[in-house]
Protein backbone atom coordinates (compact mmCIF):
# COMPACT_ATOMS: atom_id res chain seq x y z
CA UNK A 1 0.00 0.00 0.00
CA UNK A 2 1.47 3.25 -1.02
CA UNK A 3 1.35 5.45 2.03
CA UNK A 4 -0.29 9.21 2.66
CA UNK A 5 2.07 11.34 3.28
CA UNK A 6 2.32 15.00 4.54
CA UNK A 7 5.27 17.76 4.59
CA UNK A 8 5.41 20.28 7.29
CA UNK A 9 7.22 22.87 6.23
CA UNK A 10 9.16 24.79 9.45
CA UNK A 11 10.51 28.12 8.06
CA UNK A 12 12.26 28.84 11.63
CA UNK A 13 12.66 25.38 13.12
CA UNK A 14 16.11 25.06 13.58
CA UNK A 15 17.66 21.44 13.27
CA UNK A 16 19.91 21.97 16.42
CA UNK A 17 19.21 20.02 19.31
CA UNK A 18 20.08 22.32 21.82
CA UNK A 19 16.78 23.85 22.77
CA UNK A 20 14.86 24.07 26.01
CA UNK A 21 12.36 21.21 26.65
CA UNK A 22 10.75 24.00 29.37
CA UNK A 23 10.27 26.64 26.69
CA UNK A 24 10.01 24.53 23.39
CA UNK A 25 7.97 27.41 21.03
CA UNK A 26 11.05 30.59 22.45
CA UNK A 27 13.75 28.03 21.96
CA UNK A 28 13.73 26.11 18.96
CA UNK A 29 11.71 27.94 16.25
CA UNK A 30 8.75 26.75 16.61
CA UNK A 31 9.34 23.28 16.64
CA UNK A 32 6.41 22.75 18.78
CA UNK A 33 3.91 23.45 15.25
CA UNK A 34 5.69 20.63 13.76
CA UNK A 35 5.42 17.90 16.38
CA UNK A 36 1.82 18.56 17.14
CA UNK A 37 1.50 17.84 13.50
CA UNK A 38 3.50 14.49 13.83
CA UNK A 39 0.41 13.21 15.97
CA UNK A 40 -2.36 14.74 14.21
CA UNK A 41 -0.77 12.50 11.11
CA UNK A 42 0.53 9.33 12.93
CA UNK A 43 -1.89 9.03 16.17
CA UNK A 44 -5.49 7.58 16.54
CA UNK A 45 -7.57 6.81 19.36
CA UNK A 46 -5.45 3.49 20.80
CA UNK A 47 -3.24 3.21 17.84
CA UNK A 48 -1.02 4.87 14.89
CA UNK A 49 -1.50 5.01 11.45
CA UNK A 50 0.46 2.69 9.23
CA UNK A 51 -0.59 4.08 6.40
CA UNK A 52 1.15 7.37 7.14
CA UNK A 53 4.12 9.23 6.49
CA UNK A 54 5.31 12.47 7.73
CA UNK A 55 7.87 15.05 7.09
CA UNK A 56 9.00 17.56 8.94
CA UNK A 57 11.30 20.27 7.00
CA UNK A 58 13.46 22.28 9.07
CA UNK A 59 15.13 25.29 7.67
CA UNK A 60 15.82 27.57 11.04
CA UNK A 61 19.00 27.06 9.80
CA UNK A 62 19.57 28.05 5.82
CA UNK A 63 23.25 27.00 6.12
CA UNK A 64 22.35 23.71 7.37
CA UNK A 65 18.50 22.60 6.31
CA UNK A 66 17.25 18.97 7.86
CA UNK A 67 14.49 16.65 7.37
CA UNK A 68 12.76 14.47 9.72
CA UNK A 69 10.68 11.76 8.33
CA UNK A 70 8.28 9.98 10.56
CA UNK A 71 7.09 6.15 8.88
CA UNK A 72 3.93 5.09 10.62
CA UNK A 73 4.16 1.75 8.36
CA UNK A 74 7.35 0.34 11.28
CA UNK A 75 7.65 4.03 13.85
CA UNK A 76 7.79 2.93 17.45
CA UNK A 77 7.04 5.28 20.83
CA UNK A 78 5.74 8.06 19.06
CA UNK A 79 3.50 9.76 22.29
CA UNK A 80 0.84 12.08 22.03
CA UNK A 81 2.50 14.63 24.48
CA UNK A 82 4.49 17.31 23.04
CA UNK A 83 7.51 16.86 25.55
CA UNK A 84 7.56 13.22 24.85
CA UNK A 85 7.61 13.99 21.13
CA UNK A 86 10.28 17.17 21.63
CA UNK A 87 12.56 14.20 23.45
CA UNK A 88 12.44 12.08 21.16
CA UNK A 89 13.66 15.19 17.94
CA UNK A 90 15.99 15.97 20.06
CA UNK A 91 17.86 12.63 20.11
CA UNK A 92 17.43 12.55 16.72
CA UNK A 93 18.89 15.47 15.66
CA UNK A 94 21.95 14.96 18.05
CA UNK A 95 22.61 11.55 16.48
CA UNK A 96 23.99 13.79 13.71
CA UNK A 97 24.12 10.96 11.24
CA UNK A 98 24.83 11.68 7.80
CA UNK A 99 24.83 9.60 4.31
CA UNK A 100 23.10 10.21 0.69
CA UNK A 101 19.52 10.76 1.73
CA UNK A 102 17.17 9.65 4.50
CA UNK A 103 19.10 7.61 7.34
CA UNK A 104 17.49 5.62 9.52
CA UNK A 105 17.67 6.98 13.32
CA UNK A 106 15.49 4.79 15.05
CA UNK A 107 12.90 2.49 13.79
CA UNK A 108 10.29 3.78 11.48
CA UNK A 109 12.49 7.83 11.46
CA UNK A 110 14.86 8.91 9.69
CA UNK A 111 17.12 12.11 9.24
CA UNK A 112 18.31 13.93 5.89
CA UNK A 113 20.84 16.75 5.87
CA UNK A 114 18.70 18.86 4.10
CA UNK A 115 15.66 20.56 3.20
CA UNK A 116 12.27 21.02 0.74
CA UNK A 117 14.83 19.13 -1.87
CA UNK A 118 15.13 15.95 -0.01
CA UNK A 119 11.44 15.60 0.94
CA UNK A 120 10.52 16.17 -2.84
CA UNK A 121 13.65 13.81 -3.92
CA UNK A 122 12.01 11.03 -1.34
CA UNK A 123 8.72 11.58 -2.70
CA UNK A 124 9.65 10.44 -5.74
CA UNK A 125 5.98 10.47 -8.17
CA UNK A 126 3.57 11.10 -5.67
CA UNK A 127 0.92 13.75 -6.54
CA UNK A 128 1.76 17.09 -4.78
CA UNK A 129 -0.94 18.92 -3.14
CA UNK A 130 -0.60 22.59 -1.72
CA UNK A 131 -2.84 23.27 1.51
CA UNK A 132 -3.58 26.79 1.72
CA UNK A 133 -6.43 29.46 2.77
CA UNK A 134 -8.90 30.87 -0.24
CA UNK A 135 -7.58 27.74 -2.24
CA UNK A 136 -10.69 25.52 -4.03
CA UNK A 137 -12.21 23.59 -1.01
CA UNK A 138 -10.90 19.59 -0.99
CA UNK A 139 -14.17 18.14 -0.63
CA UNK A 140 -14.68 19.09 -4.14
CA UNK A 141 -11.88 18.07 -5.49
CA UNK A 142 -9.87 14.75 -7.20
CA UNK A 143 -7.81 13.44 -4.91
CA UNK A 144 -4.86 10.78 -6.26
CA UNK A 145 -5.99 7.98 -4.52
CA UNK A 146 -2.94 6.26 -4.45
CA UNK A 147 0.31 8.59 -4.43
CA UNK A 148 -0.82 11.97 -2.98
CA UNK A 149 1.51 14.11 -0.94
CA UNK A 150 0.18 17.07 1.09
CA UNK A 151 2.20 20.37 1.65
CA UNK A 152 1.62 22.63 5.20
CA UNK A 153 2.86 25.13 5.83
CA UNK A 154 3.82 26.26 10.08
CA UNK A 155 2.50 29.08 11.94
CA UNK A 156 4.01 31.44 9.36
CA UNK A 157 2.43 29.90 6.34
CA UNK A 158 4.50 28.83 3.22
CA UNK A 159 7.36 31.55 1.70
CA UNK A 160 6.48 32.64 -1.36
CA UNK A 161 9.59 31.07 -3.19
CA UNK A 162 8.51 28.07 -1.86
CA UNK A 163 4.51 28.21 -3.15
CA UNK A 164 6.05 28.81 -6.49
CA UNK A 165 8.45 26.16 -6.45
CA UNK A 166 5.85 23.65 -5.47
CA UNK A 167 3.13 25.11 -7.77
CA UNK A 168 6.17 24.63 -10.93
CA UNK A 169 6.20 21.24 -9.92
CA UNK A 170 2.52 20.62 -10.39
CA UNK A 171 1.17 20.90 -6.96
CA UNK A 172 -2.53 21.50 -6.66
CA UNK A 173 -3.62 24.09 -4.30
CA UNK A 174 -6.49 22.90 -1.54
CA UNK A 175 -8.49 24.64 1.08
CA UNK A 176 -10.18 23.16 4.50
CA UNK A 177 -13.00 25.08 4.45
CA UNK A 178 -13.79 29.39 4.92
CA UNK A 179 -11.90 29.62 8.82
CA UNK A 180 -8.31 29.74 8.92
CA UNK A 181 -6.66 26.15 11.24
CA UNK A 182 -3.73 25.69 12.61
CA UNK A 183 -1.25 23.67 10.88
CA UNK A 184 -2.06 20.17 12.54
CA UNK A 185 -5.72 21.31 12.46
CA UNK A 186 -5.37 21.08 8.58
CA UNK A 187 -3.21 17.75 8.35
CA UNK A 188 -6.65 15.90 10.89
CA UNK A 189 -8.82 17.45 8.33
CA UNK A 190 -7.27 16.21 5.36
CA UNK A 191 -6.85 12.67 6.99
CA UNK A 192 -10.03 12.50 7.69
CA UNK A 193 -11.25 13.32 4.44
CA UNK A 194 -9.19 10.33 2.89
CA UNK A 195 -11.00 7.98 5.75
CA UNK A 196 -14.33 9.05 4.33
CA UNK A 197 -13.05 8.66 0.71
CA UNK A 198 -11.50 5.42 1.58
CA UNK A 199 -14.87 4.25 2.81
CA UNK A 200 -16.81 5.46 0.24
CA UNK A 201 -14.84 6.72 -2.84
CA UNK A 202 -17.14 9.41 -4.27
CA UNK A 203 -14.75 10.04 -7.62
CA UNK A 204 -12.98 8.15 -10.49
CA UNK A 205 -9.46 7.92 -9.65
CA UNK A 206 -8.94 8.55 -13.23
CA UNK A 207 -10.09 12.41 -12.22
CA UNK A 208 -7.07 13.63 -10.94
CA UNK A 209 -4.10 15.52 -12.63
CA UNK A 210 -0.70 15.57 -12.58
CA UNK A 211 1.58 18.22 -12.82
CA UNK A 212 5.00 18.17 -14.21
CA UNK A 213 7.75 16.90 -12.61
CA UNK A 214 10.64 18.84 -13.14
CA UNK A 215 12.45 18.78 -9.38
CA UNK A 216 14.21 21.55 -8.27
CA UNK A 217 16.74 22.45 -5.47
CA UNK A 218 15.80 23.87 -2.21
Amino acid sequence: MTPRRFVVIGQRARGSPDFSLDDLPGTSGRLDVLLRCVRAALLVSHGMRRDTVIYLVLLGDPRVPKTLRFDGACARFIRPEERSAAVLVRKMLAAGREGPGFVTVRPGIALAHGGLAAALADLGEATLYLLEEGAPDIRGAAIDPQEAAFFVGDHLGFEDATRVELVALGATPLGLGPVSVHAEDAVTLVANELDRRAITPSRDPSSYTRGPRTRGAS
